[in-house]
């Protein structure tokens, strides 16, 4: 069989208008928190019950060292029509695993609590990373979850003219807004915007010199400081602990990533090589705030 052409950057074309923001940022207040979780509870139910109970209009989390029981996940692929510039593998299932590095972006959809979560796990022998299906989610074991809970914005799921894919926007949440001051943002990068030139520039226009980055999405390739570029032009990327920014240092950026190949990448972005495909949904924190 033969296999298809390589694409290459100026091939991606999202079928809609493009957006004027490119990199819309919503100020919010994000502080840390921690849940416990009971072996069985369905994720999503565990989590939007959480961030009620807390006032949060999103949250985002790190879910790595969970253990899940048999759930369900998709990999990036080459688009099943002519209008979209990408699309998802076939549902796979996985047997259950505990998660080696995950992600979860907690929003809105549709009136109800949602996510979008990006996940590295071994299974098998073998090394996976994917996009989770969060209505298959639950917690083989009992668990400890930390994260951050966002008050004065939000996420929510809603149709992007540009992309035609449902996505997560940031939207005002002043039902759950914080009466301290606002320390982050939250963002969501349009196609073709720099990981790395959006982060710096958002982290400027937020003023604080000393700031996190949390989120997950997708490029279009990127090249890293150590090790080899990922090449592929459609894959799916998780932002890795320790992103971010202290002092007289450069801006650090490690992300984990999976082409649509199936080849797992890893290492720290380059300044100007890490174009958004489809969106990158990010939390910029600044740590200079008292907590």
């Amino acid at each position: 069989m033969r296999r298809p052409a390589p694409i290459s950057l100026a091939d991606i074309r999202h079928p809609g208008p493009a957006a004027t923001d490119r990199s819309p940022g919503m100020t919010c207040r994000a502080d840390p928190i921690s849940l416990e979780l009971d072996g069985g509870a369905p994720l999503i139910e565990a989590l939007g019950s959480f961030a009620d109970q807390k006032g949060c209009g999103s949250a985002v989390l790190d879910l790595g060292g969970l253990a899940l029981a048999p759930f369900d996940y998709v990999m990036p692929d080459r688009a099943i029509d002519d209008r979209h510039a990408a699309w998802y593998s076939d549902t796979r299932t996985s047997g259950g695993a505990v998660l080696d590095e995950a992600v979860a972006i907690l929003g809105w959809k549709d009136g109800q609590w949602f996510a979008h979560i990006h996940a590295c796990w071994h299974e098998g022998g073998t090394g996976h990373l994917g996009h989770l299906l969060p209505q298959t989610l639950a917690t083989a074991e009992a668990a400890r979850i930390t994260g951050y809970g966002i008050k004065g914005a939000k996420f929510e799921a809603a149709e992007d003219p540009e992309t035609e894919f449902t996505l997560f926007r940031v939207r005002p949440d002043d039902l759950r807004a914080s009466t301290r001051p606002h320390n982050a943002l939250i963002t969501t990068l349009a196609p073709f915007a720099d990981l790395h030139d959006s982060v710096t520039a958002l982290a400027a226009a937020l003023a604080e010199p000393d700031f996190e980055v949390f989120g997950l999405g997708s490029l279009a390739g990127a090249a890293f400081r150590e090790t080899s570029p990922m090449t592929g032009l459609i894959s799916e990327i998780l932002v890795r602990s320790g992103a971010g920014k202290t002092g007289d240092t450069p801006l650090r950026l490690p992300v984990r990533g999976v082409d649509l190949e199936g080849a797992l990448h890893q290492g720290i972005v380059r300044p100007g090589t890490a174009p958004t495909l489809v969106t990158c949904e990010l939390l910029i924190r600044g740590t200079a705030v008292p907590e």
